[in-house]
């Protein structure tokens, strides 16, 4: 008998792939890129890998979705409304402008160099 026990004790479980942590719970807001659709309309996204099913949505949307639902392999979310846009582009927007602003400065100083 306790040479059975011995054996139980060693035996070590292999890791499940879908035990590891997931990236999303529920009740999180994300913004996804929906990637396909799925047989039953559903759109596909994914975060970090993670499977995220979204009603409704379709294949290239960019939507911000509540997630509703998380289990062993995939996610169900919501939409809750349109992606906003990144903030790093818009600080590149504003850096950009400041930029055009700051030539054109710079050119009308060239040009009244020139003429006198």
């Amino acid at each position: 008998m306790e040479e059975r026990r011995e054996r139980r004790e060693h035996i070590e479980k292999p890791e499940k792939s879908f035990e590891i942590p997931k990236p999303v719970t529920v009740g999180d807001e994300v913004e996804v890129t929906i990637e396909s659709v799925g047989g039953q309309g559903d759109g596909i996204a994914k975060v970090s890998g993670f499977v995220i099913f979204v009603k409704g949505a379709a294949k290239g949307e960019n939507v911000r979705i509540r997630i509703t639902d998380v289990k062993r392999t995939y996610a169900t979310g919501e939409k809750i409304g349109a992606a906003s846009a990144p903030a790093a582009s818009k600080a590149e927007e504003e850096s950009e402008e400041e930029g055009d602003e700051a030539e054109a400065e710079e050119q009308e100083g060239e040009d009244g160099e020139s003429e006198g």
